[in-house]
């Protein structure tokens, strides 16, 4: 999503951090950000933001929905950050079993 809602050129930085407890993952991007509606619903299936009349980018609405399927079905966390027109920084948290 990083490459298909950029602007300029996509900066993409993935952190990592690991504790005894946990193992976190976060990919921020340079993108297009979402407001505070998309960023509540994001995760939702078939969602797709709204752009006004622009039909440039492609898709179903299913990406994000199946990422955070996958991410619970490791028993981890999933959330958004993200500020429009700035950045978006996904988080993800997984328990070390």
């Amino acid at each position: 999503n990083a490459l298909k809602y950029s602007k300029e050129n996509p900066h993409i930085i993935i952190r990592t951090h690991a504790s005894a407890k946990y193992l976190v993952i976060a990919i921020e991007d340079n993108g297009i950000g979402m407001n505070k509606e998309t960023v509540k619903r994001v995760f939702e299936k078939f969602y797709r933001a709204h752009t006004g009349n622009m039909h440039n980018v492609k898709g179903f609405g299913l990406g994000l929905s199946y990422v955070k399927s996958i991410v619970e079905a490791h028993q981890g966390k999933i959330a958004v950050q993200s500020e429009l027109g700035k950045y978006s920084t996904f988080t993800l948290v997984f328990e070390h079993v």
